[in-house]
């Protein structure tokens, strides 16, 4: 029965195998988005956590008990003690390209593409070259919780 619109088994196959190759490749980028993930918190400053205040218990973060320990409380978010009541809050998006730094040995370290924050968020060693994004904190001394904007 001829048709016009109909293709082969050699096309079938060749045209299953590209659709194949192009969701492995789209699976591989993870959610489909080219570059770093988009942010933008507090007045739409791409270097702001999104979501809104974290409320947090300190006890339960052991690294706050020292001051000048960096600590990342997640929700791209990092908290340094500053003394028994004062704590600086600090986003984790570079300030570079906006992908999310780690927390290794008391420094950000920015996997993507190198950039190093102290833990006052000032610039150790570019790319980057503005400090991190620093966050409003509320302490709550007899609850023993902090907040972070």
């Amino acid at each position: 029965m001829p048709c016009s619109d109909c293709f082969n088994r050699r096309e079938f196959l060749a045209r299953s195998a590209l659709a194949a190759a192009a969701l492995v490749a789209a699976e591989g980028c993870g959610d489909g988005q080219i570059g770093p993930p988009s942010h933008g918190g507090a007045g739409g400053n791409p270097n702001a956590p999104v979501g809104g205040p974290v409320t947090i218990t300190v006890s339960q973060f052991p690294g706050l008990a020292t001051v000048g320990a960096i600590v990342d409380i997640g929700h791209e978010r990092a908290v340094v003690r500053q003394s028994a009541t004062t704590f600086l809050g600090l986003s984790r998006i570079c300030t570079h390209e906006q992908c999310d730094a780690d927390v290794v040995n008391n420094i950000f370290n920015c996997p993507c593409h190198g950039s190093l924050f102290s833990a006052s968020g000032a610039v150790i060693r570019g790319p980057a070259t503005e400090p991190l994004f620093q966050l409003a904190t509320t302490f709550d001394q007899a609850a023993g919780t902090l907040t972070v904007e």
